[in-house]
C-alpha cells in the first residue's frame, strides 16, 4: 500500500499519474507484463519517486484492488441477509457498469483468475462470514457462493455479450434467477436452524 499520503497538488498529480499510467499498462499487457522501469518511463517519473509511494507493484496492484473492493462493500454494507440476494445481484450489475474497463477485464477474463480472486475474498468482507440467524457456517457459506457465483457468472456473460441487454433489464433478470433458485432453500433453512 502507499507508504506517504497524498499531501499536495504535486502529489496528488503524481500518484493520478502512476495510478492511470498503471491501469493502462495492466489493460495493455496484464500484471505480469509491468515493471517499476517501464511504468516510471511511461509515467514521467522516477524509480525514486514510485519508491516514496510504493514498495512494490505489489503494493500498487492492492491498491486498486482495495479501492474495488471497499467501494462494493460500503455499496452493500446494508445488505447481508438471505432476503436481500436479489438486491445484491441487482447491485453488483450496477455497481460493474459504473466502473472503469480495468473492473470488466479483472472481473471477466480468465487470464485474471488469481487477481480476481483476491479482490472477490476482499469484496465479500463480512458478508461471507456473518451467518444469519437460522443457518449453520455451513449452509450460509453454501448459499452465499452460489448467490455471488451466480451473479458473477451473469454479469461476465453480459458484458460478453457488449452489455446488450439494457443495465435494468440485465440486474432484474439475473436477481429473478438468483432468487427463484434460492427462494424454497432459504425458506427452508431459515425455518430450522441446521437442517440439512
Amino acid at each position: 500500500m502507499r507508504t506517504t499520503p497524498a499531501k499536495d497538488l504535486r502529489v496528488t498529480k503524481t500518484l493520478e499519474a502512476i495510478d492511470r499510467t498503471f491501469r493502462a499498462m495492466m489493460l495493455q499487457g496484464g500484471y505480469g507484463s509491468i515493471t517499476v522501469k517501464a511504468l516510471c518511463e511511461r509515467a514521467r517519473i522516477n524509480k525514486k519517486t514510485f519508491y516514496r509511494y510504493y514498495e512494490t507493484l505489489d503494493d500498487l496492484l492492492a491498491e486498486v484492488m482495495s479501492a474495488y473492493a471497499s467501494a462494493w462493500r460500503e455499496r452493500t454494507a446494508h445488505l447481508g441477509r438471505a432476503s436481500d440476494f436479489a438486491q445484491i445481484t441487482r447491485e453488483l450489475f450496477y455497481f460493474g457498469a459504473e466502473q472503469d474497463e480495468l473492473y470488466d477485464v479483472i472481473t471477466c477474463d480468465p487470464a485474471w483468475d488469481g487477481i480476481r480472486r483476491q479482490l472477490q475474498d476482499d469484496a465479500s468482507g463480512e458478508h461471507a462470514e456473518n451467518v444469519p440467524a437460522g443457518f449453520t457456517p455451513e449452509l450460509w457459506h453454501l448459499l452465499y457462493a452460489y448467490v455471488s457465483q451466480a451473479g458473477l457468472a451473469m454479469y461476465r456473460a453480459w458484458v460478453a455479450d457488449g452489455k446488450a441487454i439494457p443495465l435494468p433489464r440485465a440486474a432484474e433478470t439475473a436477481a429473478r434467477l438468483v432468487c427463484q433458485g434460492t427462494d424454497a432453500l432459504t425458506s427452508e433453512w431459515s425455518g430450522a436452524s441446521g437442517r440439512k
